[in-house]
């Protein structure tokens, strides 16, 4: 599957698990608002028979009421509906909104409910005839309406003006633990897609890696076919002169790509961590009097080196940063104008001896700055650096980096573009 259809794939997820969580914390809402609206209606026909008992104490003068008409149940609901049916024909009483008021304020408060409501009494259609002396919110909310006449033409509604305190109290646990969720969710999102373009970007970085290895192999193994169909062939074996500077182009050749070889099976040690290191203090001076002779044997370009070694012992193993340094002078020679000098200098500090390379050659940019340690880092600047004539696919700043590594340092780069640049070496002083 392409990157493309598993972003595609991750953001259809996404959206389907903020759907279901949205419809799941909706309907829990409703859930909780239907509780509440029940909860407190379930308590208006209490207070109602309340209500009309205390009001038909009063103007009944001790009549016994008679309800004949009741309907066939006798339920709460049925008999304040009677009760009040004939409070109000019989004697032309009405409920009391206010006394209602007292008898819900104490129902509300026994049940837990927030006691900032407003009672109505409505008509069959719902139109609002009276209401109690608090003012309904415009988000209050209402219960069923519990009738007050046998044909249904009034009743008493009760309205929660403010029922979300008790809903938060009720929902803030589900919200919080929904917002973790999305943010949680969201965050592995964000990380797989940020994962996919890494291995996006790796796999474009070890496809061009593998071009430039293969292009660079190239010349040499063509260079070594070369040079053996020709001293095959016999034309000359009596010129031994022209037949030695062929063996020597073959073997120079071959030692090319078995150092190649060499180094890509050391940073692979290195990097798993399989490489044993053999430390003991080493006099720099003759290690850089060998590679300074060596680099001057191998280039055409007018060279000048300056050494100056305020320290000359450092603890380390001395093929492998034999080799780190060597990898920083050729790339010093390799990246250079026309006439290179090159400073190799070394001074500590409370940790560390640094030994620094410098040259005056092409520099590196602030971008390639961030990534020409990086074991593909060359690879991705390898075609332009193929163009101006820079052969290699940046193993050796790797390699470099791998080696500091194991010896427990680190190397570092200054550079300022077609002006100068400067590799840093940290050798730790002790074990």
């Amino acid at each position: 599957m392409s990157k493309n259809k598993y972003k595609y794939v991750s953001v259809a997820a996404m959206v389907a698990v903020m759907l279901l969580l949205g419809i799941y914390m909706w309907m829990t809402y409703s859930s909780a608002v239907r509780d509440i609206s029940e909860r407190a209606g379930n308590q208006l026909p209490w207070a109602m028979f309340y209500e009309s008992y205390h009001r038909a104490d009063i103007v009944s003068k001790g009549d016994t009421l008679s309800l004949p008409e009741l309907r066939g149940d006798l339920s709460l609901v049925s008999s304040v509906e009677g009760m009040n049916d004939v409070l109000s024909r019989r004697y032309h009483s009405e409920v009391s909104l206010d006394t209602l008021s007292l008898y819900m304020d104490s129902l509300l408060s026994v049940v837990g409910l927030n006691r900032d409501f407003t009672l109505l009494e409505v008509d069959g259609m719902g139109k609002i005839l009276r209401r109690s002396n608090r003012q309904e919110s415009s988000t209050a909310l209402r219960t069923q309406v519990f009738s007050t006449r046998r044909d249904q033409s009034k009743g008493i509604q009760l309205a929660l003006n403010n029922p979300y305190p008790e809903l938060a109290r009720r929902l803030s646990p589900l919200f919080a633990a929904s917002a973790i969720i999305l943010i949680l969710f969201g965050a592995i999102l964000i990380q797989l897609l940020r994962y996919l373009d890494e291995q996006k970007m790796m796999a474009d970085l070890r496809n061009d890696f593998s071009y430039a290895m293969v292009h660079d192999m190239k010349s040499p193994l063509s260079s070594i076919i070369m040079g053996a169909r020709f001293l095959h062939s016999g034309k000359v074996d009596d010129k031994p002169q022209i037949k030695e500077k062929y063996y020597t182009i073959i073997e120079s050749e071959a030692e090319h790509l078995l150092a190649l070889v060499n180094k890509l099976l050391t940073i692979s040690k290195l990097e798993n961590k399989k490489l044993i290191l053999n430390k003991q203090i080493v006099n720099l001076e003759p290690i850089i009097d060998d590679l300074v002779e060596k680099a001057k044997a191998k280039t055409e370009k007018k060279l000048h080196f300056t050494v100056d070694l305020l320290n000359h012992h450092v603890l380390a193993d001395e093929q492998y940063l034999a080799e780190a340094i060597s990898n920083l002078i050729d790339n010093a020679i390799k990246y250079s104008k026309d006439e290179i000098e090159i400073s190799i200098t070394s001074q500590e500090n409370d940790k560390y001896i640094l030994l620094k390379v410098r040259d005056n050659g092409i520099g590196i940019s602030k971008e390639d700055q961030l990534i020409i340690f990086d074991k593909f880092g060359r690879a991705a600047i390898h075609e332009q650096n193929r163009k101006g004539g820079v052969s290699g696919f940046g193993l050796g700043l790797n390699y470099v980096d791998q080696v500091m590594q194991a010896h427990g340092g680190k190397v570092t780069v200054q550079s300022e573009k077609d002006q100068y640049s400067e590799f840093t070496l940290y050798l730790p002083k002790n074990v």
